[in-house]
Formats: C-alpha cells, structure tokens, sequence
C-alpha cells in the first residue's frame, strides 16, 4: 500500500486489514490511522554511505543545509516553492530543484555527504524517499512538517537524530538557517553517530537480515496483532457497535 492510490478500488474490502503505508495522507480516516495500521520507511534511492568514518565529520561536511528534488508539490507541499524563496542567498546553504534521474539521484548523494543537515519538507504526502535518503547519508534529517508519521517510531526516537519544525516555524524569514547555526558541534556529532547506528533499519534485503527494514516491518505487524484480535473478537459479540464511543 505504499502508493496512496494503491486498492484504490478495493478499499472497502481491505480497510479491515492491516496495511503497510508510506504515510497516511490522501487515505481517508476510516481506511488507514495510526493505531491499526504500519509505517513503512520509503526505499532510499541513493547508496547508502558505508565510508563514513572521517576525523572531523562536522567539519568534513562543508554545507549546512541541503535539498534536492521538485520544487512544485501539491496539498501540505507548497511549502516547498516557499522555502525556495526564503532560502535564496546563503552561502552555505543549497537548495535546488531537480527530478529523480540517474544523474539527480547522484548528484542527491553528494550534496548529502557533504552537508550537515538535510531538509525534509513534506511533498504530495507529508512523508517522502528523500527522508530515508538522508538517513543512509547520515545527513541529519531537518522535517518540516505538521502531521508527518514516521516507521518505527515505538522503538526508535527519532529526536535523537533529527530535527523538527512545524511549518508555520519553518516559513519565518531567516529562522531555520539561525536555528541551525546554533547546534553546537558536539551535539551534531552525537546525532550523527546516532543515524550512523539505526540506518541499517531502513535497508530492505534479500534474504533479510536482523533488524533490517524487513524485519522491523514483520515486527510491527506482530506488535498490532493483540489490539486485531481484541477488535475482531469483540465485533463477535457486541450487539450496539462501539457503544462506549
């Protein structure tokens, strides 16, 4: 169900089900919520940084801020063109438009390698591949964003890697960029180890490996199952549905 079009005209014979989404926007309450169903991670498009072992890593990654992808996105997205234009103008800081082509995706990786931290604007859907990009890079992951939902979020704390920013913030002139200056180097360097420990579990695999994507995703479905089984059992025997709400 990673496609918010996927079972499109299936929906009322799955939405009883558990589903494997991306994130929930475009599905409709009543299909796909948070206490029923699993975030999957996006499969990151760049290669995932293996060598990253220099010295200095803050001072090997000359860039503060970097994004590269479409500019022109709908719903909670056009957030995107905004931050094209406040963003205009440091020198540290590159934000450029650009498609996922071959050369893109490359050109993606090595503004990520070489920035400290990677912005992560909600597109279409609030979530997108470009957050799961960062995370291989160890760029660490800025999200702008008012109602994103992340994988795996009960066993991993996403604030000891990331940084996050409601939109409202984010669209302030000259805020994001002073905000982030103030991150003092010892404790970029920390979240930067801390990304250097989890990306693994976000790299799907065949066959799986422990605590790959994989696993991680067959380990949320097993976490969901008690609170199925006590909806399916209780649907059996209640004669007013859902009376208590």
């Amino acid at each position: 169900m990673n496609h918010p079009n996927a079972f499109r005209f299936l929906r009322d014979q799955v939405n009883a089900s558990i589903l494997l989404v991306a994130d929930f926007g475009r599905y409709p309450k009543n299909v796909a919520f948070l206490s029923k169903d699993v975030v999957s991670p996006y499969v990151h498009l760049v290669d995932s940084y293996v060598d990253d072992n220099p010295s200095d890593p803050y001072e090997s990654r000359p860039t503060l801020l970097f994004f590269r992808g479409r500019t022109v996105r709908k719903d909670e997205g056009i957030v995107r063109t905004k931050l094209a234009k406040l963003l205009k103008g440091y020198d540290d800081v590159r934000y450029e438009d650009s498609i996922a082509t071959g050369e893109g995706i490359k050109a993606s990786s090595e503004g990520m390698r070489s920035s400290k931290f990677c912005l992560h604007p909600a597109g279409d859907t609030p979530s997108s591949c470009r957050l799961f990009d960062a995370i291989v890079s160890h760029c660490v992951p800025v999200i702008v964003s008012d109602r994103i939902e992340l994988p795996f979020e009960d066993e991993i704390d996403y604030s000891e890697f990331a940084f996050f920013f409601s939109i409202k913030d984010a669209l302030k002139p000259d805020f994001l960029v002073s905000q982030l200056r103030q991150i003092p180097k010892d404790r970029w360097i920390d979240m930067w180890k801390r990304l250097k420990s989890i990306s693994h579990h976000y790299e799907f695999q065949v066959p799986p490996k422990k605590d790959d994507a994989v696993n991680m995703l067959w380990r949320q479905v097993r976490n969901k199952l008690p609170a199925v089984k006590l909806a399916v059992h209780r649907n059996r025997r209640l004669r007013i549905p859902d009376w208590w709400s």
